[in-house]
C-alpha cells in the first residue's frame, strides 16, 4: 500500500523563512503586520490556523536584540489565538470528539478545584478557559486537515523550526546578540531555555530518524541531528537534553515490545550506531581532556554551582520549586490551591487587564507534576494522566518512530518548564507539536485515490487446453 511520506525540508519555505526574519529585524512595525496578517489567514481554514499560530507565537518570544518590542504585537497574538478559536471549533466532528474530551475533563476537574480554592479565582478561570479552548483548536484543527495534505504541513513545520534553529546557529557571530544572560545560547528566541525547549523535538525527531528508521538516513539528516544535538549543548538548557535523551530512549525500549516493525531499523544498527558515536566521545575525552570539563560546565552552568555539588545545584535551579510545591500539595491534597496561580495568590510578574478582564499572569513553575498537583490536587493530576495517555495512545498509533519521539520530547520538556498547561504562551509551541505527532498516523494510513481505484486481484487467465478442457490461474 503506498503511503503519504513526509520532507525534512521544503527549501522555498526555508528561504521564505530567512527573508521573513530579516525583515521584522529591520523594523518593529514589520512584526505588527505578520501578527495582523497571521490573524488574516487563521480564518482561511484549519491549516492556516495552525501556521499562524506557529508563527505569532515565535514572533512574540523573539530575541528583543533582533525583533524589537511593541505592545501591538502581544495584543495581536491573543487575537490570533482567539480567531483561531473561533474558525476552527466549530468544524468539530465525532473523531474529534473523541481526541478532546480529557482535554474537557480536564478543565471541567481544574475549574472545580480552582472555585472550591483559588486565591485569585478569575485568573484561574481564565487560564482554564485559555488552556480547554486553545488545546481543543489545536487537535481539531489537525484532525480537519485533509490525510493527504497532512505531510504538507508538517513539513513546513519542520522547516520553520529547522530554518529558526540554523538561523539562532548563526546568531553565535555576535555573541551580544546570540547568548543569553546565563551565558547560554538564545539565538532568535529570547532566552537560552526557551530555544533549547523549542529545539528538543526537533532533536529528538531527527534523532530517531537516524537511528531507528529502517530506511538508510541521508547525509542532511544526519547533520541536522548533529546540528540539533550541539546547539542543545550551548544553550546549556539541560531540560532540553533530557528531553531528547529520554524520548529516543523511550521509543527505541518500546519499539522491542512492538509486533509490528515495518520501519524500525534492526536493533543491531541502532545500537551500532549509539556504540560507535559513544566511542567517538570517548576518544575525545582520552585525547583532549576537554570533553568532561565541558560536560561539568553544562551539568553545573557555572564554578559556584560546580562547588556546591550536584545536589545543591538542582535546588537552586529546580529543587527548591518542587519542595515548595510539594509542601503546598500536602496542605490541600484532593483539590490544590488554584489552576494556574500560587497559592498566596500573589504574582511577582503582574497581571495584564484589558477592559476589566485578566488576560494574562504569567508564573514559573517548573516541574509538571508537582505543580499540578499544588494547583489542582490529586483529582486535576487524575485527569492529567488520563489525558496524556489518550494522547499518547494516539501518537503510538503512527508506525514512523520519529512522531513518536516529538511526542515524548514535548512531555520531556515539562520535567524542567512546565509548558504543558500553558498553550496560551510558548507552551503553545509544544501544543502545536504535539498536535502534529498525535495526529500523524492519519497520514500514514492515506491511500492516494488512483491506488484505492485499483482492482485488489488481477482477473484469473483461462487457458483452454487441446482435449477441451479450461485452465485458470492467475497470469502470474
Amino acid at each position: 500500500m503506498q503511503q503519504a511520506s513526509v520532507r525534512m525540508i521544503s527549501w522555498p519555505v526555508a528561504a521564505l523563512t530567512t527573508v521573513g526574519v530579516l525583515l521584522l529585524a529591520l523594523s518593529s512595525k514589520v512584526a505588527v503586520i505578520v501578527v495582523g496578517c497571521c490573524a488574516l489567514a487563521a480564518l482561511i481554514g484549519p491549516s492556516y490556523a495552525l501556521q499562524a499560530l506557529m508563527i505569532t507565537t515565535l514572533i512574540t518570544y523573539a530575541n528583543p536584540a533582533i525583533v524589537k518590542p511593541d505592545a501591538a504585537v502581544s495584543a495581536l497574538a491573543r487575537l490570533v489565538l482567539v480567531v483561531a478559536v473561533v474558525r476552527v471549533l466549530p468544524m468539530v466532528r465525532g473523531a474529534d470528539l473523541r481526541r478532546i474530551w480529557p482535554i474537557w475533563l480536564l478543565g471541567a476537574v481544574c475549574a472545580f478545584t480552582s472555585f472550591m480554592k483559588s486565591p485569585a479565582l478569575e485568573i484561574s478561570l481564565m487560564k482554564v478557559i485559555t488552556f480547554t479552548l486553545a488545546a481543543s483548536a489545536v487537535l481539531i484543527a489537525f484532525g480537519r486537515v485533509p490525510p493527504q495534505r497532512l505531510p504538507r504541513l508538517q513539513t513546513w513545520f519542520l522547516t520553520v523550526a529547522l530554518t529558526v534553529t540554523a538561523l539562532s546557529a548563526v546568531t553565535l557571530l555576535k555573541g551580544s546578540v546570540g547568548i543569553g544572560g546565563d551565558g547560554g545560547l538564545q539565538g532568535l528566541l529570547d532566552q537560552p531555555q526557551a530555544l533549547g525547549i523549542f529545539i528538543a523535538p526537533f532533536a529528538a525527531w531527527s534523532v530517531a530518524g537516524v537511528l531507528l528508521m529502517r530506511r538508510q538516513a541521508g547525509r542532511l539528516e544526519v547533520w541536522v541531528a548533529l546540528g540539533c544535538i550541539v546547539l542543545i549543548f550551548l544553550t546549556r538548557a539541560r531540560t532540553a537534553a533530557f528531553a531528547m535523551t529520554f524520548a529516543v530512549a523511550l521509543v527505541m525500549l518500546t519499539r522491542l515490545l512492538a509486533r509490528r516493525r515495518a520501519q524500525q531499523a534492526p536493533l543491531g544498527r541502532s545500537l551500532a550506531v549509539a556504540a560507535s558515536a559513544a566511542a567517538i566521545l570517548l576518544v575525545i575525552a582520552a585525547t583532549t581532556g576537554q570533553l568532561g570539563r565541558a560536560i561539568s560546565h553544562f551539568a553545573y552552568k557555572d564554578a559556584e554551582q560546580a562547588q556546591k555539588g550536584l545536589g545543591a545545584a538542582f535546588y537552586e535551579s529546580r529543587g527548591g520549586g518542587v519542595l515548595a510545591e510539594w509542601h503546598n500539595f500536602l496542605d490541600s491534597p484532593w483539590l490544590g490551591n488554584g489552576f494556574g496561580v500560587y497559592p498566596d495568590g500573589k504574582f511577582p510578574s503582574g497581571v495584564v487587564v484589558f477592559a476589566g478582564i485578566p488576560i494574562s499572569a504569567p508564573i514559573e513553575k517548573g516541574f509538571l507534576p508537582t505543580a499540578i498537583l499544588e494547583e489542582t490536587g490529586l483529582l486535576g493530576t487524575s485527569a492529567l494522566v488520563l489525558l496524556i495517555l489518550k494522547l499518547a495512545r494516539a501518537a503510538w498509533r503512527t508506525p514512523d518512530l520519529r512522531w513518536r519521539a516529538m511526542f515524548i520530547a514535548c512531555l520531556g520538556v515539562n520535567i524542567g518548564e512546565c509548558v504543558f498547561l500553558s498553550p496560551g504562551g510558548i507552551g503553545l509551541l509544544q501544543w502545536l507539536l504535539m498536535g502534529a505527532a498525535v495526529t500523524a498516523y492519519r497520514a500514514s494510513r492515506y491511500v492516494p485515490r488512483a491506488v484505492r481505484a485499483l482492482p485488489q486481484e488481477l482477473p484469473a487467465a483461462r487457458l483452454r487446453m487441446p482435449d477441451g478442457g479450461v485452465l485458470s490461474g492467475s497470469p502470474f
